[in-house]
């Protein structure tokens, strides 16, 4: 009961950022509104005592492998192959050499146990493209640091796994392993890589077999849950079992979800209900985990400062985790300055402030809590590495501002396709009054199209719900005629949108939805069972 509430809480408090988000704050990205509303929750007794201890294998079962799962899904494994060497170059060399230097600079610097001080940089290493897209709203990045974003933190994770696990080792027993942990990190890379293929394309092929069969049959929609429950079910299940079997459970989900994007790439049309649904619940698992990640984030911040905000030990490990954030920067920005961007300063720096720390770095210091580490060490790193993750998002946040261009102003888009979705209802609107409608089904189809707009005020809605309940059912022949005239009104709203298509290229992303959405209310009226 007690992690049923946990849960609750979380997830209600998650909600509640991103409707303020969009409400009052979408200048902002929502993960800054999640941080907020989390610390609100830890400052507040009451709702801070609902929330449980945080356990990290339960965070990187329930939250990490899933995002981990559907960001894969939104690569195309065309990119990973083509960039195979820059991605080893990345997650690899890069994380080595910034494993060494902020290990060493942390040594010689603060005079600190030298395994617990390389045992910190492991857990600086992972970054998390879910968070970074925070530092970028509204603004425009490089399509090649993008791709080298994306791909590097899909697979730096497994790197970060297996350091964390060595420099732990080295803690506790005071004995560096090297080649025993190299050979462990090479099995669990080939192991995670071998399952995460296995696994996903015996999934797809029995996936293509239902889909294939479920569209050609009533009953598609029994068949349809199912599938749906199965592809949710998959990065946790798939997790699970690779730990068991000692594979990285981090590379088996990425690998799975990159099989799935080119499965779904390939059958969008053999069952176009079941890949719209698909889509649509991962685009609403992935917004809801990643706002709870920064949620729990401000929770435990908040839990942290609270035991003891004016000790040493805290100002030296939030001077410890700003130490780490302009170590990584900096090697970030040399590394790929040197090899990726052939001495292009921008993009350069763009990679190097673009790597957010997130999910996985979170999730890599709260395992210490599970290892026989001193309690003070535990505080320090978990301080340490909460300061590293806000940096991460603030300093890019400030900086991309004068770094990068803008996007079309957001405001100016919203204000924009006010217009055009007032001009495509106008225009539906006359084209109707062409046409002999009986009056109450103009008067219901005039009421639908001005809720489009937002015209409609409590006291309409409420009569036509009234109105609704009080109104026996339509005959088969009547609702058939009234779907009819809604199918028409939508399609006369498309071809408006249709002609001056050429004219909204500047704000074409607004556009688009404003396509879509005139498409899925034409599908409302398609064959519907009920008034």
């Amino acid at each position: 009961m007690d992690i049923l509430i946990s849960t609750l809480v979380i997830l209600f408090t998650t909600n509640l950022a991103m409707v303020f988000q969009k409400a009052y704050f979408h200048k902002i990205s929502v993960n800054y509104v999640a941080l907020f509303f989390g610390m609100i929750l830890g400052l507040v007794p009451l709702l801070n005592n609902l929330v449980e201890d945080f356990q990290s294998e339960v965070f990187m079962e329930l939250i990490v492998a899933p995002l981990l799962f559907f960001e894969g899904q939104n690569t195309q494994l065309y990119y990973v192959k083509r960039f195979w060497k820059s991605i080893v170059g990345l997650t690899v060399v890069m994380i080595v050499i910034i494993e060494l230097v902020a290990g060493f600079s942390l040594y010689y610097l603060t005079g600190m146990n030298m395994a617990f001080c390389f045992l910190l940089a492991a857990i600086a290493t992972p970054t998390d493209a879910t968070a970074g897209e925070s530092v970028t709203h509204g603004l425009k990045v490089p399509r090649k640091v993008v791709y080298y974003l994306r791909n590097e933190s899909l697979f730096n994770d497994a790197s970060g796994l297996v350091l964390l696990a060595m420099m732990v080792s080295w803690y506790v027993n005071k004995n560096l392993v090297i080649i025993k942990s190299i050979s462990q990190l090479f099995i669990a890379v080939i192991g995670g890589i071998a399952l995460g293929i296995i696994s996903s394309l015996l999934l797809a092929m029995i996936r293509q077999r239902t889909m294939q069969s479920s569209s050609l049959e009533d009953s598609s929609f029994s068949l349809n849950t199912p599938v749906q429950i199965a592809y949710l079910m998959t990065p946790f299940l798939l997790y699970f079992l690779a730990e068991e079997i000692h594979v990285s459970g981090v590379i088996t989900v990425v690998v799975a979800g990159l099989v799935h994007n080119a499965e779904h790439q390939r059958s969008k049309l053999t069952n176009p209900q079941m890949v719209f649904v698909g889509n649509q619940l991962s685009n609403i698992f992935t917004d809801v985990l990643n706002g709870s990640v920064f949620v729990i984030l401000g929770l435990v911040l908040v839990r942290l400062l609270e035991e003891d905000i004016f000790n040493s030990q805290t100002i030296m490990a939030i001077l410890v985790g700003i130490l780490l954030y302009v170590i990584n920067i900096l090697i970030r920005y040399l590394y790929t300055f040197l090899t990726e961007f052939r001495h292009n300063q921008k993009k350069a720096w763009t990679f190097s402030l673009g790597g957010v720390h997130g999910a996985v770095t979170f999730a890599l210091a709260y395992t210490l809590t599970e290892e026989t580490i001193k309690l003070s060490d535990i505080h320090f790193a978990l301080l340490a590495s909460s300061t590293l993750i806000i940096l991460s998002m603030v300093v890019p946040t400030i900086v991309f501002r004068f770094l990068l261009p803008k996007k079309v102003a957001d405001l100016d888009q919203i204000k924009e396709m006010r217009k055009v979705r007032k001009d495509m209802v106008e225009y539906a609107m006359l084209e109707l009054d062409k046409i002999y409608l009986p009056e109450a089904l103009r008067r219901q189809l005039l009421y639908d199209l001005k809720a489009q707009l937002d015209e409609v005020s409590m006291k309409d809605f409420l009569k036509e719900m009234n109105t609704t309940v009080r109104r026996p059912d339509l005959k088969p022949h009547d609702r058939e005629f009234r779907d009819e005239v809604y199918r028409y009104a939508f399609r006369l709203e498309r071809n408006y949108l249709g002609q001056i298509a050429q004219s909204e290229q500047k704000y074409r992303e607004g556009f688009l939805k404003l396509y879509r959405e005139t498409l899925m209310a034409e599908i409302l009226f398609l064959g519907t069972k009920e008034d």
